[in-house]
């Protein structure tokens, strides 16, 4: 009964994007990036995909890198093509010829499985040797309600993609960040993950450590899934902390209309009876990417928040707001990766 209840709060009750929160219009409030470098996970669906065309149409940075699933140089083209078409209104094959727009951003695509601590290793490596600075990461790349599996090194794979896989690539990446401030004192270096309201469905104490490398079948899917979010609120607070020049946030990006949605409606019998009323409190991506836009460039950001749309702190649950997970969670974090060997 109380796994329902969670179920319904979440499905039927949960977050809006309803104006309640404070304003932004990405046109209006995304100011300059340029000069900057930027990262982005999953961003060949649609979250991420819509964050990259706000990103580049409106803040320009010099380059945007695309880290997404190993595809051929077509299926890349094909991506960065629709990015740039959205964009710009022309593809990047044109970019080169016009000179009446502004400089437009590079958009570079990065192979990368975070299912993998060998292809994180990997992504992680290609970048560094790409680039010395790294102005913006968000670790938008996620997975719902799949069946019962492990990731190559046997962690459970909503905890292993959703979080731990984030977590490494952040962690290979913050000496960069942290040199990109070092070099321009006072420059904004952030990191933005993408957690969720369905943090609340985690299991009871937040986190079940005993069980993590393991496929936890015997766990329902929302505690799985609902962990992992739990997990991605403790590193922002704990990366935060630890470093203090990054300016970090977890944000929850409200009801929104996605491809995952429509996804998650095939498996959930309490989804499928919501669908009739869904387009009365879901809402298209490009609003529903403002959450991360918000948390990408506000300044008003408070590093180590978790925000609801947009920009409403403190809505997570007790046990994600426990300072002691978020460093027991690290710990065990960098323990693992360590004794992988992919963490020095």
């Amino acid at each position: 009964m109380a796994e329902l209840k969670r179920m319904a709060r979440v499905t039927l009750f949960g977050s809006k994007n309803d104006g309640t929160g404070v304003s932004f219009e990405p046109s209006r409030d995304i100011p300059s990036l340029a000069g900057k470098v930027v990262l982005i996970t999953g961003a060949a669906g649609d979250l991420g995909r819509q964050t990259t065309i706000e990103l580049a149409k409106y803040g320009h940075p010099a380059r945007i890198y695309i880290a997404d699933l190993p595809r051929d140089e077509a299926a890349k083209k094909e991506l960065l093509d629709r990015i740039n078409r959205e964009a710009y209104g022309q593809p990047a094959s044109n970019m080169r010829q016009a000179t009446t727009l502004a400089a437009p951003t590079e958009l570079r695509y990065l192979d990368l499985d975070l299912t993998s601590f060998d292809s994180v290793a990997r992504c992680a490596a290609e970048f560094t040797s790409r680039e010395e600075r790294l102005d913006l990461l968000i670790l938008n790349a996620g997975i719902i309600r799949v069946a019962p599996g492990t990731t190559k090194e046997g962690y459970e794979i909503h905890f292993g993609l959703n979080y731990l896989g984030h977590a490494l690539l952040a962690m290979l990446l913050t000496a960069t960040m942290k040199n990109t401030v070092q070099q321009q004192p006072g420059a904004d270096v952030r990191v933005v993950a993408i957690s969720s309201e369905g943090h609340a469905m985690a299991p009871e104490g937040g986190i079940q450590f005993d069980k993590l490398k393991t496929d936890c079948a015997g766990m329902p899917y929302s505690q799985r899934y609902g962990q992992s979010k739990v997990a991605l609120i403790c590193l922002v607070r704990e990366l935060g902390r630890r470093s203090p020049e990054i300016r970090t946030a977890a944000v929850h990006p409200g009801r929104i209309l996605t491809g995952m949605a429509a996804s998650l409606r095939k498996e959930s019998l309490l989804v499928r009876l919501a669908a009739p009323i869904a387009p009365f409190f879901c809402v298209p991506v490009a609003v529903g990417v403002r959450n991360h836009l918000w948390a990408a460039t506000s300044p008003t950001v408070v590093s180590g928040k978790y925000y609801e749309p947009v920009g409403v702190p403190d809505k997570e649950t007790v046990v994600a707001k426990d300072e002691e997970l978020s460093k027991r969670l690290w710990d065990w974090t960098t323990s693992e990766f360590h004794k992988a060997g992919v963490l020095q």
